[in-house]
């Protein structure tokens, strides 16, 4: 069928081969080509809206007709508003052709029809994110791994897209041709956990339960149960008729989306799926084809999701996290169950407006301290679900046992003592400029000044002292100075005031803050930093090692990594053992068991070994520290 306009269509006669001309508005069909001149007087026709269907028709003020279909002949406004249907995206339906099994695409509003995609569509596609998945139809995966023959009691073949739809009634075999048995009886009852969650049957389960049963076997089963799933959950939101179950079937293709990926072979036809539907579902189809491509990147998570995440995913929303800083602040970040660690840098780099952020880092804490730093792409919520398990086995174990409450996220209690930290992991330069990335480094240079990291003379800690003071008060008061009354602690370490009295340290302390007056909080904080800097050893990271093949050093020592080179340090007298510059490293190396050194240049090479199992940590740190010294051009 050929739209010739003016309300005619072209057709074929099967009998005669011959072709015919009917009009849609009239009735009239007829062997011969209608002329352009055989139409009506149009003057008295005009062109309105229908609000409730949103469609264009045409209404006679003389006869009082109506009609969907413009009069023969009509040349009105319906040009117009037709052109501006004929771009728009939203008027376009994509449908399959019975006859050929074809894909073409049909106007809501002009009526038209066409093989050829519109070029509208291809831009929106691009836009949204569903142009990669073009020509992946899922009825082509259902060919290619359905099983078909699971009609009646002989297992007669049944229609592709029969299998595809909305089904009111339990399967008695999986969707794909799962081969082992058992298998298949899982299939079967994970249905009826899919049709319990949806509301398509009746359940004495919450939905949550429901949702959380299938997670909890996903993570667990093979590959091909976990694409039994997704096709499970295609299938029962194609053409459902109730629109609050095919809403909760994408509620659910959300969750799973946020747990385990579909297979590479069955991933481009899910999102081809979801494309289908970024216009009667805009909001679905857009959180889940986002979905679709993080989770292919990231893979199946190691936790099952906490009831919060479900939750949020199930809203299409954030969940809460807190972040803290050395300083005991914290900010709220808006995180889901695709959010890394990378992501949270830079969300919180963002917040506080830090312009260097490569020397920022996402660490793990413990009530004990004890610190992790998180790799790049390791999920967020993913650990936050591993502390809650920790959690609630420590609970089980010891039920009566009173335990506090986490501060890990303003939505839930999970138990945990584990808290995020964000902090410095390289220390790189950090331009002056860039006020909150110095107010980072000086709030990392006053945490490990105060806390000893670094040897510190007596003498030096009361000068940076005197500069935190300045930092936080501004200029000394005239009067009696009460900043430090039982506060020591908080602006020097233990050592410095175990060594001489209170009053004695408050004495020196107060004289030398007042010779700071007019120090703003910027020139305190940049005069803090590069005093801290003259130090050798100051940003180093500590790394317990056992050297081998090397009579010069203890049988343990202490590799401070650092941004200029790697200092071995005795751990019992503090003396500095060797000192390896980035600038004389040939290479370096690690294995699970071990870190190498090679110094020297291209005539003598010394390579020398540590034991140690953070040889990866080590290795990375070193790679940062040089790759800063040497940026490619």
């Amino acid at each position: 069928m050929t739209d010739i306009g003016s309300g005619w269509f072209e057709h074929l006669d099967p009998a005669s081969g011959r072709k015919y001309y009917a009009n849609a508005a009239t009735q009239e069909t007829r062997w011969d080509y209608p002329l352009a001149s055989e139409t009506v007087d149009t003057s008295d026709w005009d062109e309105r809206l229908d609000p409730q269907s949103g469609r264009v028709y045409y209404y006679n003020a003389k006869t009082q007709e109506t009609s969907w279909m413009p009069p023969p002949g009509y040349k009105g406004e319906a040009t117009e508003l037709e052109k501006a249907a004929s771009t728009d995206p939203t008027k376009w339906q994509s449908r399959v052709d019975d006859a050929t099994k074809r894909t073409y695409y049909y106007n809501t509003v002009t009526k038209e029809t066409t093989w050829i995609k519109p070029p509208c569509l291809c831009d929106e596609q691009a836009s949204n994110g569903t142009a990669p998945y073009e020509g992946f139809e899922m009825r082509k995966f259902a060919e290619e791994n359905f099983q078909l023959f699971r009609k009646g009691l002989f297992k007669s073949k049944t229609d592709v897209d029969k299998v595809l739809r909305w089904k009111n009634e339990m399967i008695k075999t999986a969707l794909l041709n799962l081969k082992d048995g058992d298998l298949n009886a899982e299939a079967v009852q994970m249905f009826r956990n899919v049709t319990g969650f949806m509301g398509d049957r009746g359940s004495g389960k919450a939905r949550i339960d429901h949702c959380t049963k299938l997670l909890s076997n996903m993570l667990q089963s093979p590959e091909e149960l976990r694409n039994e799933l997704y096709c499970q959950i295609v299938k029962q939101t194609t053409e459902n008729p109730s629109i609050e179950s095919t809403k909760r079937g994408w509620q659910l293709l959300a969750v799973c989306l946020a747990t385990f990926p579909p297979s590479p072979s069955l991933a481009p036809h899910v999102g081809w799926y979801v494309a289908q539907h970024v216009v009667d579902l805009p909001a679905h189809a857009a959180f889940c084809l986002r979905a679709l491509q993080k989770i292919q990147n990231l893979g199946t998570r190691r936790e099952l999701p906490t009831t919060v995440e479900v939750e949020s995913t199930l809203r299409f929303e954030n969940a809460l996290i807190r972040i803290f800083f050395l300083d005991g602040k914290f900010v709220s970040v808006a995180v889901n169950s695709w959010t890394t660690a990378a992501d949270c840098v830079r969300l919180v780099c963002d917040l506080l407006d830090v312009k260097t952020r490569d020397p920022f880092a996402l660490f793990e804490v413990s009530a004990d301290d004890e610190e992790r730093v998180l790799d790049a792409d390791e999920r967020v919520l993913d650990l936050v679900a591993y502390w809650h398990r920790l959690s609630t086995e420590k609970q089980q174990q010891a039920p009566t046992q009173l335990h506090a409450t986490t501060t890990t996220t303003t939505t839930t209690t999970t138990g945990s003592t584990f808290h995020f930290q964000f902090k410095v992991r390289y220390f790189l330069n950090v331009p002056d400029n860039d006020t909150a990335g110095v107010e980072m480094m000086y709030v990392q240079a006053k945490h490990d000044v105060v806390d000893a990291r670094y040897p510190c003379s007596d003498q030096d800690a009361i000068t940076l002292a005197a500069l935190q003071l300045q930092e936080e008060f501004g200029d000394a008061p005239t009067d009696d100075c009460q900043y430090l009354k039982g506060n020591l602690g908080k602006y020097l370490n233990d050592n410095t005031v175990n060594s001489k009295t209170e009053a004695d340290l408050e004495h020196h302390l107060l004289k030398l803050y007042a010779k700071l007056a007019g120090y703003s909080q910027d020139d305190a904080r940049l005069s803090y930093l590069d005093y801290v800097k003259s130090w050798k050893i100051y940003g180093s990271t500590y790394f317990l090692v056992e050297p081998k093949q090397n009579r010069h050093f203890p049988p343990r020592v202490v590799l401070a990594v650092g941004s200029k080179g790697i200092i071995v340090v005795d751990p019992d007298t503090k003396d500095f053992l060797q000192e390896y510059p980035y600038t004389q490293l040939v290479t370096w190396g690690h294995s699970p068991s071990s870190f190498v050194l090679v110094t020297g240049d291209t005539i003598k090479q010394v390579k020398v070994f540590f034991k140690t199992e953070q040889g990866r940590e080590i290795n990375i740190m070193v790679k940062a520290y040089v790759d800063a010294l040497n940026p490619p051009n």
